[in-house]
Protein backbone atom coordinates (compact mmCIF):
# COMPACT_ATOMS: atom_id res chain seq x y z
CA UNK A 1 0.00 0.00 0.00
CA UNK A 2 2.70 2.41 0.90
CA UNK A 3 4.55 1.85 -2.37
CA UNK A 4 1.71 2.56 -4.01
CA UNK A 5 1.36 5.47 -2.73
CA UNK A 6 4.81 6.48 -3.17
CA UNK A 7 4.70 5.69 -6.68
CA UNK A 8 1.70 8.08 -7.48
CA UNK A 9 2.87 10.68 -6.00
CA UNK A 10 6.66 10.42 -7.88
CA UNK A 11 4.73 9.58 -10.93
CA UNK A 12 2.56 13.30 -10.02
CA UNK A 13 5.79 15.51 -9.43
CA UNK A 14 7.79 13.37 -12.46
CA UNK A 15 5.23 15.16 -14.53
CA UNK A 16 6.17 18.55 -14.29
CA UNK A 17 8.50 20.00 -16.37
CA UNK A 18 11.93 21.12 -15.54
CA UNK A 19 10.86 24.29 -15.85
CA UNK A 20 8.70 24.46 -12.81
CA UNK A 21 8.86 27.08 -10.07
CA UNK A 22 9.79 26.24 -6.44
CA UNK A 23 7.20 23.72 -5.07
CA UNK A 24 5.04 25.02 -2.00
CA UNK A 25 3.97 22.67 0.91
CA UNK A 26 0.53 22.83 3.47
CA UNK A 27 -1.75 20.79 5.26
CA UNK A 28 -5.04 20.96 5.41
CA UNK A 29 -7.94 19.53 7.44
CA UNK A 30 -11.88 20.18 7.88
CA UNK A 31 -14.76 18.10 7.51
CA UNK A 32 -16.23 15.33 4.90
CA UNK A 33 -20.40 15.14 4.62
CA UNK A 34 -20.48 12.02 2.77
CA UNK A 35 -23.30 9.52 1.39
CA UNK A 36 -23.72 7.21 -2.11
CA UNK A 37 -24.96 8.01 -5.80
CA UNK A 38 -26.07 5.96 -7.63
CA UNK A 39 -29.34 4.03 -8.12
CA UNK A 40 -28.61 1.77 -4.79
CA UNK A 41 -26.87 5.09 -2.74
CA UNK A 42 -28.78 8.00 -1.44
CA UNK A 43 -29.37 7.78 2.51
CA UNK A 44 -28.55 10.92 4.49
CA UNK A 45 -25.19 13.11 4.50
CA UNK A 46 -22.53 11.22 7.46
CA UNK A 47 -20.07 13.50 8.82
CA UNK A 48 -16.68 12.90 9.02
CA UNK A 49 -13.10 14.02 9.65
CA UNK A 50 -10.71 14.29 6.11
CA UNK A 51 -7.41 15.96 6.70
CA UNK A 52 -3.81 15.55 5.39
CA UNK A 53 -0.38 17.53 3.30
CA UNK A 54 -0.37 18.69 -0.36
CA UNK A 55 2.73 20.14 -2.41
CA UNK A 56 1.83 22.64 -4.98
CA UNK A 57 4.15 22.86 -8.26
CA UNK A 58 3.93 25.95 -10.10
CA UNK A 59 4.03 25.76 -13.52
CA UNK A 60 2.91 29.60 -13.93
CA UNK A 61 0.09 28.85 -16.07
CA UNK A 62 -1.10 26.21 -13.91
CA UNK A 63 -0.70 24.25 -11.16
CA UNK A 64 -0.36 20.73 -10.10
CA UNK A 65 -1.40 19.57 -6.71
CA UNK A 66 -1.00 15.94 -5.37
CA UNK A 67 -2.15 15.36 -1.96
CA UNK A 68 -2.59 12.90 0.77
CA UNK A 69 -5.42 12.56 2.65
CA UNK A 70 -7.08 10.36 5.72
CA UNK A 71 -10.36 10.65 4.72
CA UNK A 72 -13.65 8.98 6.64
CA UNK A 73 -16.52 8.22 4.17
CA UNK A 74 -19.92 6.08 4.20
CA UNK A 75 -23.21 7.27 4.70
CA UNK A 76 -26.41 6.87 7.45
CA UNK A 77 -30.12 6.01 7.23
CA UNK A 78 -33.12 6.22 9.38
CA UNK A 79 -36.92 4.56 9.32
CA UNK A 80 -38.18 1.42 9.81
CA UNK A 81 -38.48 -2.07 9.38
CA UNK A 82 -40.90 -4.93 9.36
CA UNK A 83 -40.17 -7.59 11.71
CA UNK A 84 -42.56 -9.93 11.49
CA UNK A 85 -45.58 -7.86 11.21
CA UNK A 86 -44.50 -5.07 13.41
CA UNK A 87 -42.69 -1.65 12.25
CA UNK A 88 -39.39 -0.77 13.98
CA UNK A 89 -37.70 2.33 13.91
CA UNK A 90 -33.98 1.98 13.05
CA UNK A 91 -30.71 3.63 12.12
CA UNK A 92 -27.94 2.49 10.44
CA UNK A 93 -24.66 4.26 9.78
CA UNK A 94 -21.60 2.83 7.54
CA UNK A 95 -17.89 4.50 8.60
CA UNK A 96 -15.81 4.00 5.97
CA UNK A 97 -11.84 5.42 5.84
CA UNK A 98 -10.10 5.72 3.10
CA UNK A 99 -6.26 6.83 2.39
CA UNK A 100 -6.41 9.23 -0.88
CA UNK A 101 -4.19 10.25 -3.23
CA UNK A 102 -5.91 13.04 -5.62
CA UNK A 103 -3.99 14.74 -8.17
CA UNK A 104 -5.17 18.14 -8.91
CA UNK A 105 -4.99 20.50 -11.93
CA UNK A 106 -5.07 24.09 -10.37
CA UNK A 107 -6.10 27.45 -11.68
CA UNK A 108 -5.07 30.45 -9.74
CA UNK A 109 -5.96 34.24 -10.46
CA UNK A 110 -5.39 37.14 -8.17
CA UNK A 111 -2.01 38.68 -6.55
CA UNK A 112 -2.68 39.34 -2.69
CA UNK A 113 -5.82 37.17 -2.16
CA UNK A 114 -5.65 34.11 -4.55
CA UNK A 115 -8.83 32.60 -5.43
CA UNK A 116 -8.11 28.89 -7.52
CA UNK A 117 -10.33 26.33 -9.13
CA UNK A 118 -9.50 23.26 -9.36
CA UNK A 119 -10.25 19.51 -10.84
CA UNK A 120 -8.12 16.49 -11.22
CA UNK A 121 -8.80 12.61 -10.12
CA UNK A 122 -8.29 10.71 -7.22
CA UNK A 123 -7.31 7.61 -5.83
CA UNK A 124 -8.01 5.77 -3.01
CA UNK A 125 -7.22 2.86 -0.72
CA UNK A 126 -9.44 1.14 1.80
CA UNK A 127 -8.51 1.52 5.33
CA UNK A 128 -11.36 0.21 7.38
CA UNK A 129 -14.94 -0.69 7.25
CA UNK A 130 -17.95 -0.05 10.02
CA UNK A 131 -20.73 -0.96 10.16
CA UNK A 132 -23.78 0.53 13.42
CA UNK A 133 -27.17 -0.48 13.77
CA UNK A 134 -29.41 0.28 15.86
CA UNK A 135 -33.37 -1.34 16.02
CA UNK A 136 -36.19 -0.39 18.42
CA UNK A 137 -32.69 1.27 20.69
CA UNK A 138 -30.92 -2.02 20.73
CA UNK A 139 -27.41 -1.87 18.96
CA UNK A 140 -24.69 -3.67 17.24
CA UNK A 141 -21.65 -3.11 15.33
CA UNK A 142 -19.54 -4.93 13.28
CA UNK A 143 -16.40 -4.97 10.61
CA UNK A 144 -17.85 -4.43 6.92
CA UNK A 145 -14.33 -3.96 5.62
CA UNK A 146 -14.93 -7.18 3.60
CA UNK A 147 -18.21 -6.08 1.57
CA UNK A 148 -16.17 -3.14 0.08
CA UNK A 149 -13.83 -2.80 -3.22
CA UNK A 150 -10.40 -2.47 -1.53
CA UNK A 151 -9.51 0.82 -4.17
CA UNK A 152 -11.68 3.90 -5.04
CA UNK A 153 -11.27 5.68 -7.82
CA UNK A 154 -13.03 9.48 -7.88
CA UNK A 155 -13.07 12.97 -10.05
CA UNK A 156 -12.37 15.96 -7.77
CA UNK A 157 -14.11 19.45 -8.71
CA UNK A 158 -13.51 22.23 -5.85
CA UNK A 159 -12.45 26.20 -5.60
CA UNK A 160 -9.80 27.67 -3.18
CA UNK A 161 -8.98 31.19 -1.20
CA UNK A 162 -5.19 31.43 -0.22
CA UNK A 163 -5.26 34.69 2.26
CA UNK A 164 -2.09 36.88 2.25
CA UNK A 165 -1.05 35.11 5.63
CA UNK A 166 -0.84 32.02 4.40
CA UNK A 167 -4.33 30.80 5.41
CA UNK A 168 -6.56 29.06 2.90
CA UNK A 169 -10.05 27.73 3.02
CA UNK A 170 -11.69 25.45 0.00
CA UNK A 171 -15.15 23.35 -1.04
CA UNK A 172 -14.72 20.60 -2.82
CA UNK A 173 -16.88 17.66 -4.37
CA UNK A 174 -15.97 14.36 -5.11
CA UNK A 175 -17.96 11.93 -6.73
CA UNK A 176 -16.93 8.41 -6.99
CA UNK A 177 -16.56 6.37 -10.43
CA UNK A 178 -15.88 3.13 -9.16
CA UNK A 179 -18.58 1.39 -7.14
CA UNK A 180 -18.19 1.41 -2.82
CA UNK A 181 -19.29 -2.00 -2.52
CA UNK A 182 -18.34 -5.26 -3.37
CA UNK A 183 -20.93 -7.57 -5.47
CA UNK A 184 -22.91 -9.45 -3.53
CA UNK A 185 -24.81 -13.19 -4.40
CA UNK A 186 -24.08 -12.01 -7.70
CA UNK A 187 -25.64 -8.21 -7.93
CA UNK A 188 -23.32 -5.27 -7.96
CA UNK A 189 -24.88 -2.62 -5.99
CA UNK A 190 -24.78 1.02 -8.00
CA UNK A 191 -23.53 2.85 -4.62
CA UNK A 192 -20.54 5.38 -5.58
CA UNK A 193 -19.01 7.72 -2.73
CA UNK A 194 -20.51 10.92 -3.02
CA UNK A 195 -18.62 13.56 -0.81
CA UNK A 196 -18.56 17.34 -0.04
CA UNK A 197 -15.40 18.80 2.06
CA UNK A 198 -14.83 22.15 2.99
CA UNK A 199 -10.64 21.90 4.80
CA UNK A 200 -8.95 25.14 5.91
CA UNK A 201 -5.07 24.88 5.05
CA UNK A 202 -1.99 26.12 5.85
CA UNK A 203 0.90 27.09 3.24
CA UNK A 204 3.95 25.78 5.68
CA UNK A 205 6.47 27.44 2.50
Amino acid sequence: MKRTIILLLAAAIAAAPAWALLPSFGVKGGVNMANYAGSDGGGDLKMGAVGGAFLTLDLIAVKIQPELLYSQKGAKEEGTIDLGGTLYPYKMTAKVDYLEVPVLLKYSFGAIVVPSVYVGPSFGILMGATGDMEVNGVSASADIKDAYNGTDIGLVIGAEVKTPIKLSIEARYTLGLTNAPKALSGYQPDAKNSTISVMLGYYMF
